[in-house]
């Protein structure tokens, strides 16, 4: 499998390509701004495949195929029967006549790997219980617009859980240079196969990663801080647990006391108000510019289908 030719998980991306996707995303966005839409995908179709309820991911890949003259159509797990009705094997083969690429939002990873392995098209990771690629790319792309395209040496702080969002930023940072930390009770860091593979990108581009189990100590170098939900879809059974843990984890006005002035605050969405964040944090828009990152998920996955399906 040619791992470039898909979006599975930021780490098989170099540094140049992801800029490359993110100065194509601000310039898509420009171009919407201007009324332009482009109809070089007329005639192309991408399937999307989705186990897991979703808002922006689905919304932002259909518009998005939309303005590039394309068209999206939605592949219902139930009819399917993804190796149950029909071996992924014979899928991803049949897919792969029919549309232009895939884009999937799954629990395991190793559906999207099995389909960019049989299949012969594009396959776009929205999302798997291990990465988020493409909110990671959106991160990048309004980060660009904040402080410009040289990032090395900001610091972002991931206040949460070392989940899948987590991680894929920790990628986006080391191909960018910007520090990484993670602040997360003891007992919920990222796996440790994940830090080691990320550590020497951030040895090589000049960045640290950190993990800290205490968040004032965290945040006191933070440029920002990015908060994501505490239980994730598929852990409902822990929620009990993870609230309790997680409790002096909350972005408030307390803990952006420890932090420098110019701290801002986003997060991936949807957000639950009043345990990870607070209406007061979520309603600064000043400070909060999660709404500005969930506006660029449309151009930066137009990005990625302008250069994988052209």
């Amino acid at each position: 499998m040619e791992r470039s030719k898909h979006l599975l998980r930021l780490r098989d991306w170099d540094s140049e390509r992801i800029i490359d996707i993110i100065r194509t995303a601000i310039r898509l966005k420009k171009e919407v701004k201007e009324g332009k839409y482009s109809n070089d995908f007329a005639g192309k179709t991408i399937g999307i495949f989705f186990e897991k309820p979703s808002l922006r991911t689905i919304t932002s890949f259909q518009v998005g195929m939309h303005q590039l003259g394309g068209m999206p159509i939605t592949l219902e797990p139930k009819n399917i029967g993804m190796n149950k009705r029909e071996s992924i094997m014979d899928i991803a083969r049949c897919l792969s006549r029919w549309v232009n690429g895939l884009v999937v939002r799954c629990f395991e990873q190793r559906l999207v790997e099995q389909l960019a392995e049989y299949g012969s098209i594009p396959v776009i990771n929205a999302l798997s219980d291990d990465y988020h690629p493409c909110q990671a790319l959106a991160f990048g792309q309004t980060m660009f617009e904040l402080f410009g395209e040289n990032l090395r040496g900001k610091t972002v702080v991931f206040v949460g859980d070392g989940n899948n969002v987590a991680n894929s930023i920790m990628e986006l940072c080391a191909k960018l240079g910007m520090n990484f930390t993670l602040a997360c009770p003891a007992g919920y860091e990222q796996k440790a196969n994940e830090i080691e593979l990320a550590l020497p990108e951030f040895k090589e581009n000049g960045c640290m990663y950190k993990s800290l189990n205490n968040p004032k100590e965290a945040v006191v170098n933070a440029d920002v801080l990015y908060s994501d939900v505490w239980v994730s879809m598929g852990q409902e059974q822990q929620r009990e647990a993870k609230l309790k843990h997680f409790a002096p984890f909350q972005i408030n006005s307390d803990l952006l006391k420890h932090a420098p002035s110019h701290c801002k605050v986003t997060h991936c969405l949807p957000a639950n108000r009043g345990e990870e964040i607070t209406d007061e944090i979520m309603e600064n828009t000043q400070l909060n510019f999660c709404y500005e990152e969930a506006e660029n998920r449309l151009h930066a996955q137009k990005a990625v289908l302008w250069q994988l399906l052209h």
